[in-house]
């Protein structure tokens, strides 16, 4: 059935509030941003935004069902920086380029939610009444399954390394070291975003090569 004008244009205006959205989300993240922000970036009313949307937690909604946040931003830059450097990288090469990337979000974007989800979560009250907050800590947590299996295609790490596991430990880890920076006052270091993007290898000062760390499931039982 053919679209009329009108179906047209309203899903034109829907997909501009989304891409509106999109863009604030990584500059700026979710909570300091306004419904004015979001018309405003859009390029429409904030009467506008309401035909569409309920409120911002429902816009928030739309947006991650529609886009999906899934940007490959890591494993987008290790390709770029193979492609700069003409050849392949080493293990510890892809560390501190993924370091440098979410370090320099940190310093300067740093309401990025992308860089640590609790530096602006919402009251756990509010946390179980909008899923769309879990789900972007989710996509966050898919952006390092997708960056420890980009190193595990170029057999840089361990074939037994379990990749969502281990994308659980480093954003628990990620979070952790901003959330000390707030509380002691101290910013957080390139070193300390290396460390952990690193955790599930060392280095053998024996043979100076990386020597690969089991990383184990939660389904293994430690012994």
């Amino acid at each position: 059935m053919k679209k009329n004008k009108f179906q047209i244009k309203r899903e034109a205006t829907f997909e501009s509030f989304i891409d509106a959205g999109v863009n604030l989300l990584i500059d700026r993240a979710y909570d300091p941003v306004s419904v004015e922000d979001i018309s405003r970036a859009a390029g429409y009313s904030k009467g506008a935004f309401y035909v569409h949307f309920v409120s911002k937690d429902d816009f928030l909604l739309y947006l991650l069902e529609k886009r999906q946040m899934k940007k490959k931003i890591i494993i987008g830059y290790l390709d770029q920086m193979e492609r700069e450097s003409v050849k392949s990288l080493t293990l510890d090469e892809a560390a501190k380029h993924a370091a440098e990337l979410l370090y320099s979000y940190y310093i300067n974007k740093p309401s990025w939610d992308i860089t640590s989800f609790a530096m602006n979560m919402p009251t756990y009250k509010v946390l179980k009444k909008c899923k769309a907050y879990v789900r972007l800590y989710e996509l966050w947590v898919e952006e390092n399954v997708l960056y420890i299996k980009w190193l595990k295609e170029r057999k840089l790490i361990d074939a037994c390394i379990d990749p969502e596991y281990t994308a659980k430990i480093i954003c628990a880890v990620l979070d952790g070291i901003i959330k000390q920076s707030y509380v002691l006052g101290q910013p957080a270091t390139f070193r300390s975003f290396l460390d952990a993007l690193s955790v599930f290898f060392t280095l053998d000062r024996e043979h100076e090569r990386p020597r690969i760390l089991k990383s184990f499931s939660e389904s293994e039982e430690h012994q």
